[in-house]
């Protein structure tokens, strides 16, 4: 049976190595995946995440890349954009390419780099990372960012949520779970569900309740918190892979015109004017 494993915050992972070739799905609920998935959601044309500030930069160089992200919650001084998904509109973004830098999510994302499938999960994306997995039929790694190197409730109510979702339906795959995932499927059942369903309004009340749900509504970000609670509002995939995030879409649409245009070139050069 494959296993699911989670891990409570992204600074257990001391060696990238640790991920290598395993399948690994990076949970920031707030808001670092929620907010990348919405800015691919919304136009932008990939996301490079960033160590820090100073790599971002670097990074950027003299290009028209946009430089986003938080320290603390807060936009970083000098940045385009900070963290919180509403500033990710449509018009401001669209074609762009984002370098992101976060105080845990974007940490969480470099160190799954040698991963074999590096997918983003939040409450917005729930179902579609549910579906991800069980095309799977493998092990898999749910890793949350916690906040500043510890545990933190929401990203672990949110692997439990993945975890109770993907047990649902048993007659497909059973996985195998340790007291970690056991745990946090009952946190799951507590603070996510109402009447045996994901739910959004119980997840948002959990959201106000946590140490960081607070922390970022007494920054004026209670509507983030609302935006991230929105089970399946943004059914998309976004994967990390080559140092980049894209949609599942975006890369399979990619994919058919580059072999559109293999055939268009082999098919003039077999039969030339």
């Amino acid at each position: 049976m494959p296993k699911i494993s989670v891990y409570l915050t992204q600074s257990l992972i001391a060696d990238d190595l640790v991920l290598k070739d395993k399948n690994v799905i990076i949970i920031d609920v707030l808001r670092t995946t929620t907010t990348i998935t919405y800015a691919l959601v919304n136009g932008a044309k990939e996301v490079i995440p960033a160590e820090n500030p100073t790599k971002a930069a670097k990074i950027r160089g003299a290009s028209s890349k946009l430089l986003c992200g938080e320290r603390n919650g807060k936009k970083i001084e000098g940045f385009d954009f900070g963290n919180s998904p509403f500033e990710y509109l449509n018009d401001k973004i669209k074609d762009k390419i984002l370098i992101f830098s976060t105080t845990n999510g974007t940490v969480s994302i470099i160190k799954s780099k040698h991963g074999k499938n590096v997918i983003l999960a939040s409450f917005i994306n729930l179902t579609r990372i549910v579906e991800f997995i069980k095309s799977l039929n493998a092990d898999v790694v749910l890793l949350c960012s916690g906040k500043l190197n510890n545990f933190c409730m929401e990203d672990f109510v949110c692997a439990g949520t993945i975890i109770k979702e993907l047990q649902s339906n048993t007659e497909e795959t059973e996985y195998t779970i340790s007291d970690t995932e056991t745990a946090a499927v009952r946190l799951a059942e507590m603070f996510a569900y109402k009447d045996n369903k994901v739910n959004s309004e119980a997840v948002f009340e959990m959201f106000t309740t946590t140490e960081h749900g607070k922390y970022l509504s007494s920054l004026g970000f209670t509507e983030d918190l609302k935006f991230a609670s929105e089970v399946d509002s943004y059914p998309m995939l976004p994967i990390y892979s080559k140092e980049v995030v894209k949609l599942k879409e975006q890369i399979d649409m990619e994919t058919t015109q580059k072999l559109s245009m293999k055939k268009i070139n082999l098919t003039t050069k077999d039969n030339p004017k």
